[in-house]
């Protein structure tokens, strides 16, 4: 009678782990989120510059933002991930910069489906703002709250990308004495995508 119950659970497992094992392969567990304002700003571009009794001036702008975020398998509506952002060119005010940073996030949707969920975010990160021109660096820390909703786009026949808009409220906080003390933010950030795969 042991044997059985033995080789029944032995049976279940094999099965239960195989089914869970194939959900987690052909599900898209896998996010990355990217802001389309920073591409309609021209994440990349050249310039040159001349002013009266100086030398022209190149620069070369960068603008790129990117989050990762993966489905927890155990917690099915709750992503985990983390992302970066570079920053370089000509800034008013500051003059020539190179801002970077990263932050780690967390998202609560209120469904497993993803990609037609609405969902609330945390996103906790640090950058460091350096003006070159003027060799200033600030370091900065960051906490975003946002909330949104993820809009499936193969109606249209675009698989695996959603329409992701959000409003979030930004927080910065000077830790170096630089600077910016503290700046907030409502954002509205409308042109926002998402990638599952």
């Amino acid at each position: 009678m042991k044997k059985i119950m033995v080789a029944l659970t032995a049976s279940a497992l094999l099965v239960g782990g195989s089914a869970y094992a194939q959900q987690g392969s052909t599900g898209q567990r896998s996010m990355i989120e990217f802001n389309a304002d920073s591409l309609l700003n021209g994440v990349l571009s050249f310039s040159k510059s001349k002013s009266k009794d100086q030398n022209a001036d190149n620069s070369m702008d960068l603008d790129l933002r990117l989050n990762y975020a993966y489905q927890l398998p155990q917690f099915d509506k709750l992503q985990l991930g983390g992302g970066v952002n570079y920053k370089s060119g000509t800034e008013s005010g500051r003059g020539d910069i190179e801002d970077y940073g990263f932050n780690v996030a967390a998202y609560l949707n209120n469904t497993s489906d993803l990609q037609n969920a609405y969902y609330a975010s945390v996103k906790w990160g640090l950058e460091w703002a350096n003006t070159l021109s003027g060799g200033g660096r600030d370091e900065v820390g960051t906490i975003q709250l946002a909330v949104g909703k993820r809009v499936d786009l193969s109606y249209f026949g675009i698989r695996h990308l959603t329409y992701t808009p959000e409003i979030a409220f930004v927080n910065q906080d000077s830790t170096t004495g630089g600077a910016l003390e503290y700046s907030q933010n409502l954002e509205f950030r409308f042109l926002q995508f998402s990638v599952f795969y």
